[in-house]
């Protein structure tokens, strides 16, 4: 059993080894590393931006299942701008606290980066931090600590600070998670009242479609669910419609689990539960096919559903893609271990990405912790110019002052809307709610249109009436911390050049600089939809591939793939050079062909390219028309070349 902390006003924090700064200056890094303590470093020269992928590159979170003892603490920082930090450095270092900037663990849900830093002592962290990850490091009972608080300067000049004024800055669900050791000894508290439920007594009032969704989810006192109205910053514990998660984030999982429950785990409503064999789908080392068969073997006995591998095939589905195919449906709320789960907001259902303690949570209690964030609203109207996609507007859109520097959409809800919508194909709409994460969003969901009825009665056999009583709007009073307005017609092609999704820049510019290209990669679950493959192969059909250049396509489902096949897209790509790889994440994220070796340039079609996350190489993000038009000329070129 995992014991409850049950802290004491009396009981204080205190950072009694070192402190590493993670500055913009690798040099100090360095001599951080190599003996040298700094007493302040001003927040204009701390890094920001360092995504979970730097924090712990994916080939180690890839090689842990469980049982290789030091593994993750060992790696931590590794991946760090460049490989400044190697191996076991940060433990030699005997550092207690990390001293960062801003949107510090942006990126991935796993729970692998804030196990990476408790395993090699750190327990304080001093930056303003994205959400996931802040949700990570409290179920891991780490301390997140704003950078401008009182808290933060008392403990940085090694002072003791009581527990609960080092709490008092993080929501109060999230100081109780901390005080009992975690979020499985919370909900257990609750459940057997020894803790109240967190009880909304909002009014009733207009609401967006993601606060309209979670209302109706809350779980009250007495047991029942739902309620009149909830506004942003209301916190609860809600039921959540259906859960799904992966291999990589089962060991951590069933840790937890265990730790509660020893052998007697049981999962509650089994029938909601999906987990996927896809992340690891195409390796073939023997951690993976352990990941792969051990999430198998904790599964089944529970009664909840395992999508398997074939060897050949790879996966029936990315987990994302999976369930929007069969599974999600309008006006749901989802809860999923991936970051990425905010794409299922495309059939305009509340999907939030969490980590593997939320899923352990879900799993034994049927529960979820949550905060009613605000929303954005994105009214589109226009038309996008030819040969520009909705991939195009969220990289253009990314870029921007407002997203990149001011980081308005950093915990909020992006809800797309919009007449509009009902002509531009759902395939193209999954960009929007894919990607809302890279905008560093608490999710994305597009309100009902013609679209998702049309793909909904399509692929599930719904009826219009049945599709329309569970679709989910907005009220016309509902209030949102930003709208835009946008024009597509003033949407061009555009790149994000190395480091970060948001380093959108148009592709006019990027083509002056004759970028020679190595890799080029469409598939994903952004880009493996027949749409997306349809996209490539008209760019190159009765084409060759350019010498020297690598293309790797891929479809994201076997109905993708069927439908690129009866089509022929798949005979065109293949005819020009492509390589087609099996169904899974593959070299989005470094696990398998594709990747980019040591000193290549890649162009991917996918979601993300922090550095290490496609390799040891650089990635170009890109639609793709583009990636394959590139692949032709052998650099970064559009589609006019």
């Amino acid at each position: 059993m995992s014991p409850e902390r049950n802290l004491q006003r009396s009981e204080g924090l205190r950072i009694s080894k070192r402190t590493l700064y993670l500055t913009k200056d690798p040099d100090l890094i360095r001599q951080q590393l190599e003996g040298k303590n700094i007493s302040y470093i001003s927040q204009e020269k701390l890094l920001s931006d360092v995504s979970t992928d730097e924090l712990l590159p994916n080939k180690a979170a890839l090689s842990y299942t469980g049982k290789e003892e030091g593994l993750l603490g060992k790696n931590v920082l590794t991946g760090l701008r460049g490989g400044i930090i190697k191996p076991g450095d940060v433990i030699k270092g005997n550092f207690q606290a990390i001293v960062a900037g801003s949107s510090f663990g942006k990126g991935s849900s796993r729970i692998h980066a804030p196990l990476a830093l408790k395993e090699a002592g750190i327990n304080v962290i001093i930056a303003s931090a994205e959400r996931i990850f802040s949700e990570n490091c409290v179920n891991c009972g780490m301390y997140i600590v704003k950078p401008n608080s009182d808290s933060a300067q008392k403990l940085l000049k090694h002072k003791s600070v009581p527990i609960n004024e080092v709490l008092k800055s993080l929501p109060k669900i999230s100081q109780e998670i901390m005080k009992k050791g975690g979020l499985l000894p919370y909900l257990k508290a609750i459940e057997e009242k020894r803790l109240p439920m967190p009880t909304i007594t909002t009014a009733p009032r207009p609401m967006t479609i993601t606060e309209k969704v979670i209302a109706k989810k809350v779980v009250n006192q007495d047991g029942s669910v739902g309620v009149t109205a909830v506004k942003p910053g209301d916190e609860c514990i809600a039921e959540p419609d259906l859960d799904f998660g992966y291999e990589l984030q089962s060991p951590p999982a069933k840790k937890v689990l265990r730790d509660e429950f020893g052998e007697n785990i049981k999962a509650r409503r089994p029938e909601k539960i999906f987990l996927h064999n896809d992340h690891t789908a195409l390796l073939k080392d023997e951690s993976s096919k352990i990941l792969r068969a051990e999430q198998t073997l904790f599964a089944k006995p529970l009664g909840i559903t395992v999508y398997e591998i074939d060897d050949v095939k790879g996966a029936p589905a990315i987990c994302h893609t999976k369930m929007i195919e069969d599974i999600a449906l309008p006006g749901q709320l989802i809860l999923g271990n991936d970051s990425h789960t905010c794409t299922l907001g495309v059939v305009n259902a509340s999907a939030v990405g969490k980590g593997a303690i939320d899923l352990a949570g879900a799993i034994a209690y049927d529960k979820m912790a949550l905060i009613v964030p605000e929303s954005i609203r994105i009214n589109f109207h226009g038309k996008l110019p030819q040969g520009v996609t909705m991939k195009d507007f969220m990289l253009q859109f990314g870029a921007s002052n407002e997203l990149k520097e001011e980081r308005i959409g950093s915990g909020r809800v992006f809800e797309f809307g919009g007449e509009v919508l009902s002509e531009i194909p759902f395939e193209e709409q999954i960009k929007l709610t894919n990607m809302s994460v890279e905008l560093l969003g608490f999710s994305g969901i597009v309100e009902p249109n013609k679209q998702i009825v049309k793909y909904l009665k399509e692929k599930r056999n719904l009826t219009e009436d049945e599709i329309e009583k569970l679709m989910v709007r907005s009220d016309p009073e509902a209030k949102y911390a930003r709208t835009f307005n946008i024009d597509l017609a003033t949407i061009e092609q555009t790149v994000a050049t190395p480091g970060d999704t948001q380093n959108g820049k148009p592709l006019s510019e990027v083509e002056k600089q004759k970028i020679k290209i190595q890799k080029a990669y469409i598939g994903s679950c952004t880009h493996g939809t027949a749409e997306d493959l349809r996209q490539a192969a008209e760019v190159l059909k009765g084409k060759k591939i350019a010498g020297g250049v690598e293309l790797f396509v891929q479809a994201n489902s076997t109905a993708n793939l069927e439908e690129a096949i009866d089509k022929g897209y798949i005979k065109d790509l293949t005819d020009a050079g492509a390589k087609l790889l099996p169904i899974g994440c593959g070299a989005c994220m470094n696990a398998g062909p594709g990747s980019t070796q040591e000193g290549e340039i890649g162009i991917y079609a996918t979601n993300r390219n922090f550095p290490g996350r496609t390799g040891k190489g650089v990635a170009y993000l890109a639609s793709p028309a583009i990636v394959a038009a590139s692949a032709i000329k052998g650099e970064i070129t559009g589609l006019e070349e």
